[in-house]
């Protein structure tokens, strides 16, 4: 994953540093906030993501101080958040789910899409263990999720309507990017479609909703023979 919020961080900060007023008593509190910006920028080109935003914080913290005690004068660049779409059936949460939603999050506010209960028994023969009320109600109370929507019968479709700025897909869902990105112009929505590039399990442990009900069984096979 890259560094795109951090930049996006970076940037803000660069053209407040290049426009700020302020007195001259404030002068070494505004060549600290220098120092963080640029510590973010090398934290940047290393790839610690979580280390630039920590030092872009820092930087934003000395200015809205200043900006606060009436010692300098500029004003922030607010962005609005993009939207993110993530799609899936979302039966059985488990840490792997957490980390998808926790990845998205970095590309903005999370838009959590829980596929119908019919959309899951069309797709894996089987219907789901939880509903599909539930399920978005349970995504819907994770941290990383802005919003949770319960899906349409036509995916795309869904995706038109929400009108994301991103499609984030899971490292095993099937789409194609490029396709995918070409199927929604089609429909009149230009939107980026990103991948998470592997599955993530932390802690370690099961991360499969079929693996969390194969072992359910295992144990109420091992309390049967007991």
């Amino acid at each position: 994953m890259s560094c795109e919020r951090a930049e996006k961080y970076y940037a803000n900060l660069r053209k407040v540093i290049e426009s700020i007023s302020f007195e001259k008593k404030a002068e070494e509190v505004v060549d600290l906030a220098k120092r963080y910006i640029d510590d973010t920028k090398y934290y940047i080109d290393k790839g610690d993501c979580e280390t630039a935003l920590v030092t872009a914080s820092y930087a934003e913290g000395l200015l809205d101080a200043l900006r606060i005690l009436g010692l300098a004068n500029f004003e922030w660049i607010h962005e609005k958040p993009k939207r993110v779409f993530v799609a899936g059936t979302f039966d059985l949460l488990h840490p792997g789910h957490i980390e998808l939603f926790k990845e998205a999050s970095k590309l903005g506010n999370v838009i959590a899409v829980v596929a119908r209960d019919e959309t899951v028994k069309k797709l894996k023969g089987k219907p789901p263990v939880l509903n599909e009320e539930q399920r978005r109600y349970m995504v819907s109370s994770i941290k990383y999720v802005k919003e949770a929507h319960i899906g349409g019968e036509d995916p795309l479709e869904t995706v038109v309507k929400l009108k994301p700025d991103i499609v984030f897909l899971g490292p095993d869902q099937r789409w194609d990017e490029r396709e995918l990105e070409e199927e929604l112009k089609k429909r009149g929505l230009n939107v980026r479609v990103m991948r998470m590039k592997e599955k993530r399990c932390i802690p370690k442990g099961i991360c499969s909703s079929s693996k969390i009900v194969k072992r359910i069984l295992e144990l109420l096979c091992t309390v049967q023979r007991a």
